[in-house]
Formats: C-alpha cells, structure tokens, sequence
C-alpha cells in the first residue's frame, strides 16, 4: 500500500480552506483542488510499502509520538511551489513557532530511516496542498491568486495525534484513509 504520516485538520479549519478554493473558482480550470476533507499537513512520505511492514510502521508511528508532545499550529498565507516560472502547487501555509512541529517531523524522518526510507532531502517547508495545477499557461493568473490570498488565515488548531494513511490513487485523484492513530504526548 502507498503511506504517508500526517495530521489531520480539524472541520473548521477545512471549512476555511473550503471558502478559499470557493474564492478563487475563477481557476477551476487550471487548478484541481484537493477536497477540503482529504487536505493535510505531511510529515513523513513512505511511498509503497510491503502490507507485511505496516504493524511495525504503526509502532514506530507510535514511538515518535509518544516521545512529542501536543502542539498549536496555525494556517496562515497562500503560496505557490516552485517560487517562480510555472507553478505546480498551490498552497496555504502552516506556522507554528515553537520548533516542536519541525522536531517531530525530525523524529519520523529519522525513525523511519531505520526502516529503510530515505530521509527527505528538501527542506521542511510545511505547508498544506490545497490545490495542483493542471495548466501551466494560467501561471501569471495563478501566481496573483496566490498573492490575493496572501492574508488567508484559516485559524489555529490543536494536534494531539499522528496518523498513518493510505493512498489510493484514482482518476479523479488520490484518495486518502486512516490506517492507524497515534497520541502525541508521553506514556501514551
């Protein structure tokens, strides 16, 4: 199965990424916006693994939380990836000053390296995709939308867990599951 670890957002938080797509329909064609419900903070991409593998990937899933604590982030600004020429992403950006959400992204990036997976050599950048571009000529008209929202502030929510997700890659886009939870928060 295809996995990722990742945080969920919270109703409110996807009603507000909801009302921005809503906002910038004007790019339905050259954007395919994710479903609100399905939007989510990566910490850690796994890419295909072995069904076999997932009872111990659960448990390191586990292990990691256990060893972090329960953080506040908030969802604030828009953007686009790459910076400059064609964009392929569009994004609503995650702040969390503390340094404890970098840190646990840290630790699974380490802990699942023990299993096998490379560590991610880009910069943590977090950040929420809310949308994938599917035509490059609407660059300019994307890239202003993006700038229009730079003052988008969907609010702050709580993290007390971790997840484990499948993706199902379908034609219309991925879909994504709930394999296994994990609380953040020692002994837990």
């Amino acid at each position: 199965m295809r996995c990722f670890v990742a945080i969920e957002l919270s109703d409110g938080i996807q009603q507000r990424l909801s009302g921005l797509q809503q906002r910038q329909s004007s790019l339905d064609r050259a954007i395919r916006w994710a479903l609100p419900e399905q939007i989510h903070l990566t910490l850690k991409f796994l890419g295909e693994v072995p069904d076999a593998t997932v009872p111990a990937l659960c448990a390191t899933m586990a292990d990691v939380a256990s060893q972090h604590a329960p953080l506040t982030l908030a969802v604030r600004g828009a953007g686009c990836f790459p910076p400059s020429g064609a964009p392929r992403i569009f994004w609503a950006g995650i702040e969390e000053s503390s340094g404890m959400l970098a840190r646990l992204r840290d630790a699974c990036e380490a802990a699942f390296e023990t299993h096998g997976f490379a560590r991610e050599k880009r910069k943590f950048m977090p950040h929420l995709t809310i949308g994938r571009v599917k035509d490059p000529r609407a660059a300019a008209k994307v890239r202003a939308a993006a700038g229009a929202e730079a003052d988008f502030d969907a609010g702050e929510q709580a993290v007390r867990e971790i997840i484990l997700f499948e993706s199902t890659l379908l034609p219309q886009g991925a879909r994504y599951s709930a394999v296994a939870r994990a609380t953040l928060g020692p002994g837990q």
